[in-house]
């Protein structure tokens, strides 16, 4: 069986999505039973430069041109017997019964703000005819899976949940002081800190984050914030309102290297993330992998992914968080139960189990 699977996003961008991409890719190509025929943008992605797959690579440069008109134009001369697309739905124009599309989350319905008013319509309308034209589907949690069904109108059958796995290098070893320093250098890390890490925008809530840690300065709780990850859009001015008494205490690493990520986790005294909605959210179990214990939304899909293993705040409410960060900073031990509570649940989540399923679903399919 020929199965292509378009990577071309991950010359665009790298989050969550991408992350998934790249990773549920690697696993599956791992079986040799399949010919893989893995689609490029501009250049073949590092990860997969000896990766025992046919490799096509497709030039373009306009994001919208490329994605829409010259990627299904050549995709039209590759024949396979599955199209699987990891990170967003086949191009509109794209028509084949044998595509499976992967849809992460619905958040162009369920959090209308998250974005901009036209990508918010391009969303949608991807998604729709995602769900009319190609009704096999793989997405990452059951909350979105229920989602899919109940907006999209998909049937339960036809809806593949492939969650996340976490790679092998996020653990709890731990870092010597030497590796240490070199990470606080490059990234400009305060000795103690609370991390949070995702693309930064408004979805991702940090400015709560920041709201909280605002006002438990002023009663006198020192803590240091940092922010690791790329601004996205509406974010440039999120810091204006702010004293100056805290902003010194809030740090901005921008995008972190996926090598340098453990250590980072290590470092974090605590690890927040205030999203207000998630189709999946890698970043606290990658953090629970490595030792770090998680403070979390109990928005979406996040009690569904960290089960026991996070502290939940109610979603949006700012005095909640200030009340459960005013009580996790003063747990300073790294070995607790608490903590081994969230590695044992980063491990439920592997990429090899999940890319098994995935193949199941693909190949099942008729």
């Amino acid at each position: 069986m020929r199965i292509c699977v378009d990577l071309t996003s991950l010359a665009d961008n790298f989050s969550g999505i991408e992350r998934f991409a790249l990773s549920i890719t690697k696993e599956l190509i791992k079986n040799e039973k399949y010919h893989w025929i893995l689609l490029f943008k501009n250049t073949v992605h590092k990860a997969f430069e000896d990766a025992n797959a046919e490799k096509i690579v497709i030039k373009g440069s306009n994001k919208l041109l490329f994605n829409q008109i010259i990627l299904p134009l050549k995709m039209l001369k590759i024949k396979a017997d599955r199209y699987f697309f990891p990170a967003f739905p086949a191009p509109f124009f794209f028509f084949n019964t044998n595509v499976f599309n992967t849809i992460h989350d619905l958040s162009c319905w369920d959090c209308p703000r998250s974005n901009k008013k036209y990508m918010i319509a391009y969303f949608r309308l991807m998604y729709w005819k995602a769900s009319i034209c190609n009704k096999k589907i793989v997405t990452v949690s059951e909350f979105s899976k229920k989602r899919i069904c109940s907006i999209l109108s998909v049937k339960p059958e036809n809806i593949a949940v492939v969650y996340n796995g976490i790679s092998r290098h996020f653990n709890a070893e731990n870092i010597d002081e030497i590796k240490k320093k070199q990470i606080a250098d490059k990234y400009s890390l305060p000795p103690s800190f609370i991390l949070s890490l995702s693309t930064i925008e408004p979805r991702k809530n940090v400015r709560l984050l920041l709201d909280a840690c605002a006002e438990l300065l002023e009663e006198g709780v020192v803590e240091d914030i940092v922010l690791a990850g790329r601004k996205g859009w509406k974010m440039n001015d999120f810091l204006s309102g702010y004293q100056e008494k805290f902003l010194k205490h809030v740090f901005f690493t921008g995008f972190v290297d996926d090598e340098d990520l453990p250590s980072v986790y290590k470092m974090a005294k605590l690890f927040a993330f205030p999203s207000q909605y998630e189709g999946f959210g890698i970043p606290p179990l990658e953090a629970m992998a490595c030792g770090t214990r998680v403070i979390s939304s109990d928005a979406a899909s996040m009690p569904e992914i960290l089960g026991d293993a996070a502290v939940y705040f109610k979603n949006q409410n700012l005095n909640d968080l200030k009340r459960i960060l005013k009580k996790e900073i003063k747990v300073v031990e790294k070995n607790s139960d608490y903590v081994k509570c969230g590695e044992q649940q980063a491990k439920k989540y592997s990429w090899n189990r999940e890319a098994k399923k995935l193949i199941n679903f693909l190949c099942e399919c008729q």
